[in-house]
Order: C-alpha cells, then sequence, then structure tokens
C-alpha cells in the first residue's frame, strides 16, 4: 500500500479518507499523510512521501535519501532587473579641416622716387666706362668716406667743436649724394657703396683735423681738374660749387685749431 501513495495533493486528501476508513480501529492506524510537516504541503514526488512513513514509523531514512539534503528554505534572492540596453553614443562627427586663410591681395605699392621697386640696377663691376664715371665713382667714396671721418671725429669733440664737426659731416653727405646723382643721370645705374666703409683711424683729435685739412685742399684741387674735362655745365656747375665747399671747410677746421691751440 505503501508504493502507491499518490503525490498530487488531490490524490492526497483521497488517499487520507480511505485510509481513514480501511485502517480504523487498527493498531498503528495513523496516515502517513498527516505527518507532513508544516510548510511542506501540496504536491510533494513519491520518493519524499516514502521518507516521510519511514519518519513517522521511527526507521531512518535510506541512504541516499533526499530528506537529510534537503536545506532550509532561503529567501528568493532578487535577480537584478535587466539593464536595458544602452543606447550607444552618436559617432564622432570628424574634426573640420581648418581651411588655410585666403590669401590677402599684395598691397599696392606707392609710385614715386625712392622705392624699392623703382630703384634702378645698382653698379656692378666690370663695366666698359670711360674714365669720367670711374672718376665720378672714386669721388663719391671719398665724399662718404669724409662723412664717416667727420661723424667719428665729432664724438671726440665736445660743446660747439662737435657740433661744427657734425656740420661738415652733413656737407660731406650731400656731396656724396649729388656726385650719385650726377653718376646715375650719365650711366643709369646706381652707385652708393656705404656698405663698403669702415670706422676710421684717429690715433690724435689734433692730428686728425690736420689731416683732415690737407685732404680737403686735396679735393678741391680734384674737383677743379674733373671740371675740365667736361662740357655738360650742369657739372660744371657741380664741380664748382663742390671745390667751393672744400675751401669752406678748409676755414673751418683752420678756425678750429686757432681755437684750440691759443
Amino acid at each position: 500500500m505503501e508504493k502507491i501513495i499518490p503525490c498530487s495533493l488531490k490524490d492526497q486528501e483521497v488517499f487520507q479518507r480511505v485510509w481513514q476508513r480501511v485502517m480504523a480501529g487498527r493498531e498503528d492506524c495513523d496516515c502517513p499523510i498527516e505527518a507532513i510537516p508544516p510548510g511542506m504541503e501540496g504536491d510533494v514526488s513519491c520518493q519524499r512521501l516514502e521518507e516521510l512513513m519511514q519518519l513517522n514509523a521511527g526507521r531512518p531514512a535510506e541512504s541516499g535519501s533526499t530528506l537529510e539534503a534537503v536545506p532550509a528554505q532561503e529567501a528568493p534572492v532578487p535577480q537584478p532587473e535587466p539593464m536595458p540596453p544602452s543606447e550607444e553614443p552618436p559617432a564622432p562627427e570628424p574634426p573640420e579641416v581648418e581651411q588655410p586663410p585666403a590669401e590677402a591681395e599684395p598691397m599696392p605699392q606707392p609710385e614715386g622716387p625712392h622705392r624699392g621697386s623703382d630703384l634702378p640696377r645698382l653698379w656692378e663691376e666690370p663695366q666698359p666706362v670711360d674714365d669720367r664715371t670711374a672718376r665720378l665713382r672714386r669721388q663719391v667714396m671719398e665724399a662718404l668716406e669724409g662723412w664717416q671721418f667727420y661723424r667719428h671725429l665729432a664724438r671726440r669733440a665736445r660743446g660747439a667743436d662737435a657740433r661744427v664737426l657734425n656740420t661738415l659731416a652733413g656737407e660731406l653727405h650731400r656731396c656724396a649724394r649729388r656726385l650719385s646723382a650726377a653718376y646715375f643721370l650719365i650711366t643709369g645705374l646706381r652707385y652708393w657703396p656705404s656698405e663698403l666703409l669702415s670706422a676710421p683711424a684717429i690715433p690724435s683729435y689734433w692730428g686728425a683735423l690736420r689731416r683732415r685739412h690737407q685732404l680737403e685742399q686735396q679735393q678741391e684741387t680734384a674737383f677743379r681738374l674733373a671740371a675740365d674735362d667736361w662740357e655738360d655745365p650742369d657739372m660744371l656747375e657741380l664741380y664748382g660749387e663742390l671745390s667751393e665747399g672744400c675751401q669752406r671747410r678748409c676755414r673751418q677746421l683752420r678756425a678750429l685749431l686757432e681755437q684750440d691751440l691759443t
């Protein structure tokens, strides 16, 4: 009879009623179904019902029984809710390629003299020139050297002497410009060798004044001789004015020596 214990709850109730009718008045008539511990009601397997019947009868459960291995029911562990599928972040937009700035239109160059684009070509050696143009180049260079000499000599002087020497330096610079302009009118080329200038040697202030006085006298003679080779009235006028300037500078240098030596 134990082998046919029903497993479902409804069959267990029917089995319990039949058991009570058949086993009424007999010893050991307790129905095995009543021995189900609280909390284990409901549908159970036939194997577990058999184990319960053995437990009620005072017999140890057979080996391999699952009763001893039944753990206490634990509270169900709440399962985490599934995370909604994360939306993929939008793909980054490609960086904007910087466009090179538009080239600004070149500024219009002012027209007129003394502009880099308008200046004539510089004189370059060798050039098939006559003696007069070669002499003009030498005179431009000598005037620039005199300008440089007076500038350095003025740094050695004080007061009125320094002012006079600076004035003489300005005169020599104007002489160089006039001679350079005359050279351009004749050849169409520029000649201004200022990059060839170097600092003059001035061992003695008094000796420098004497040496410059001698050079002014020599330059006056050279200008008068050069004028004899020209028939151009402009060149004749230029050399006449330059020779007079040499005479004037000689008088000023002599005046400096007279004031300082006495």
